[in-house]
C-alpha cells in the first residue's frame, strides 16, 4: 500500500463516521464538484442548508483530526 492509499483510506474512515447526509453533502460537493445548487435540488433543500451542512461536516472532521479520535490503518501491523 503506497501513501497515498492510505491517506484515501484514511479519509474514507473519516467520511464514514459522519452521519449520512453531511457524508452525502460533502461527496457531492467535493468528490463530485457539483455546485451547492445542484446538490440542495438533488437533496429537496436550500442552499442554505447545505452549505451549513458541509460546514458542519468540515468542523466535525477537523475535530476527528485534532483530537486523533479515528486513526484508519493503525494497528499492530500499522503505524
Amino acid at each position: 500500500m503506497t501513501i497515498d492509499d492510505e491517506e484515501a483510506a484514511g479519509s474514507a474512515t473519516l467520511m464514514d463516521t459522519l452521519p449520512d447526509r453531511h457524508r452525502t453533502v460533502l461527496r457531492l460537493r467535493l468528490a463530485h464538484g457539483l455546485p451547492a445548487v445542484e446538490v440542495a435540488r438533488i437533496l429537496g433543500t436550500n442552499v442554505e442548508g447545505i452549505l451549513l451542512l458541509q460546514h458542519a461536516a468540515l468542523n466535525l472532521l477537523r475535530r476527528q483530526l485534532a483530537t486523533g479520535a479515528v486513526r484508519g490503518g493503525e494497528g499492530p501491523a500499522g503505524g
